[in-house]
């Protein structure tokens, strides 16, 4: 029985800003065009107007189903993660990783992540399932990553075309492979 490794990159940026969710988003949609399955959760930011929270969804690959995971603060300070909501967002997430889809993106690794709580499961996941794992993490929560991921990944940088193009290249060297281990 062959064993397949999982190929992991991680587009690296300075903060975590909305532009970086904005290109995990753009990412997923260009793969699913070039009919990659894709499973794996990936953010929208929606602001609000009057408000310093922006509405955050996590969007499930597989059944498109958006799950808000904010909570405006009393006040309208700001917001907080909402963890049923992150719950549920990950369970749908899982279930999609599990299923027949070929590459995972995760949109990022984040405090939460780094704190050992959030999406690491998920993340976990599909490396023991040696499926293609493309993720974000800014410079601050690099060496939890690391830590976390170990040293086998692929720096990616914030642009478009070069998340495409691993994808592209991990996919196509994977397909065949990863057909055989799930029976398609």
């Amino acid at each position: 029985m062959q064993v397949l490794a999982s190929p992991i990159a991680a587009v690296v940026h300075d903060a975590h800003a909305p532009a970086v969710d904005r290109l995990m988003l753009d990412a997923a949609r260009r793969l699913r065009a070039r009919r990659i399955r894709l499973a794996g959760l990936v953010q929208h930011n929606l602001e609000k107007q009057g408000s310093d929270c922006a509405r955050m969804f996590l969007e499930d690959l597989v059944s498109g189903k958006q799950v808000l995971i904010s909570l405006e603060r009393r006040g309208g300070t700001g917001c907080r993660l909402d963890a049923a909501g992150l719950a549920e967002a990950a369970a749908l997430g899982a279930r999609g990783i599990a299923g027949g889809a070929h590459f995972v993106i995760i949109s990022k690794f984040g405090a939460q992540e780094a704190a050992g709580k959030g999406l690491r499961e998920e993340i976990a996941q599909a490396v023991l399932l040696a499926k293609p794992l493309l993720t974000s993490v800014s410079l601050r929560l690099l060496p939890a990553f690391g830590t976390f991921i170990g040293e086998s990944w692929t720096r990616l940088p914030p642009e478009l075309a070069a998340i495409e193009a691993w994808a592209l290249s991990t996919a196509a060297t994977r397909q065949p492979a990863l057909d055989r281990a799930v029976g398609a």
